[in-house]
């Protein structure tokens, strides 16, 4: 599963149909509780991710899953599409 971290649906979407990740491959990642529903995910930070209205909720749950290696690999879209560790969230 991929998960896209923005501000809202719409740009989450957005990046889904430009990558052409198909319904279902991916989620906005709208609160934390999506982390847990999807263990190992792929994370992809896109532009203003950190306008997230439960941006809070959503750091702390990517810093558990982390730890516990329950987390894929965290994309930093904005940021020249280079992969990061939780420690550059």
């Amino acid at each position: 599963m991929n998960l896209i971290y923005s501000h809202n649906y719409a740009t989450a979407r957005a990046f889904a149909m430009r990558e052409e990740l198909m319904p279902g491959d991916w989620q906005w990642l709208r609160d934390a509780g999506v982390i847990r529903q999807y263990p190992r995910a792929n994370v992809f930070k896109v532009p203003r991710w950190e306008a997230n209205p439960r941006r809070e909720q959503i750091d702390l749950a990517l810093q558990r899953a982390a730890e516990s290696h329950r987390l894929g690999t965290l994309t930093d879209v904005g940021e020249g599409s280079s992969t990061l560790g939780i420690s550059g969230a």
